[in-house]
């Protein structure tokens, strides 16, 4: 597998580093936490943090779809009390965060499927989220080497702000039916605009069972992108002379086994 290790003052420093050596954005690797330092907040701080990053890319998935079960959704059933403290951990870890940075919102927590989903509400939250939701991604991802940190073992928690992933995921969705339909009216391949990986699998997710469609990514970072081609149609491009995906996004480049 292609992995880096990085390292750092916090675990936010050692993850640039390590993104830095692979060239690869967060939402495309792994993160495990080898030591978290000494020196911080919450518990990150006079020891070097360091951390390992995986590209998910190299860890036995196919345009966005694990060919098996990640080890964390393998996790062991949980009590009711389990998942309770779980929630709690999660709730608390979240409040403490958005103190830390100036943020006043109410903190909600809930254990669904394995996954803890943190709900956050209330006013001027916008920043909280960013642009193209980056600054959530962010958010998340501290919440969650925290708590694995906390617990010894990796636990998902899946971190939403006003609502804003919940309505992601529906116009991505959207956005997928109605190029898929384009693509079948036109015959043609239609790339979609660069997304991360967790967008991707999205788009490939809601496509999965369109006989009409077939999906694969193209391009490397920050450029990768999605493209709907129609069935009948070779990857990456259209029968005759003039088969090109349209759009700015539309050569070929990199491998299609990545998301």
């Amino acid at each position: 597998m292609k992995s880096a290790e990085g390292s750092g003052w916090t675990v936010e420093e050692a993850i640039r580093d390590a993104l830095r050596l692979l060239g690869a954005r967060r939402e495309d690797v792994d993160l495990m936490v080898l030591d978290e330092g000494s020196r911080g907040v919450l518990g990150l701080g006079s020891r070097m943090a360091r951390v390992r990053l995986t590209l998910l890319s190299e860890m036995d998935e196919e345009d966005g779809v694990p060919s098996s079960p990640s080890p964390v959704v393998e996790a062991s059933p949980v009590t009711t009390e389990e998942a309770g403290e779980r929630s709690q951990l999660a709730q608390g870890i979240t409040s403490s965060v958005l103190d830390a940075m100036g943020f006043r919102a109410t903190v909600t927590a809930r254990e669904d499927a394995a996954e803890v989903h943190v709900t956050v509400t209330g006013p001027d939250l916008a920043p909280l989220i960013g642009r193209r939701g980056q600054t959530l991604e962010a958010l998340d991802l501290l919440v969650n080497l925290i708590v694995a940190h906390r617990e010894g073992r990796r636990i998902p928690v899946i971190v939403d702000v006003e609502g804003y992933r919940e309505r992601r995921v529906e116009t991505l969705q959207d956005m997928a039916r109605r190029f898929a339909e384009r693509a079948r009216r036109t015959g043609r391949p239609v790339p979609l605009k660069p997304m991360s990986a967790a967008e991707r699998r999205i788009i490939h997710t809601t496509l999965a069972e369109d006989g009409g469609v077939s999906t694969h990514s193209e391009g490397e970072e920050p450029d990768r992108h999605v493209v709907i081609t129609p069935r009948g149609t070779p990857s990456g491009g259209t029968p005759g002379a003039s088969g090109r995906p349209h759009g700015r996004f539309g050569s070929r480049a990199g491998n299609h086994t990545r998301p």
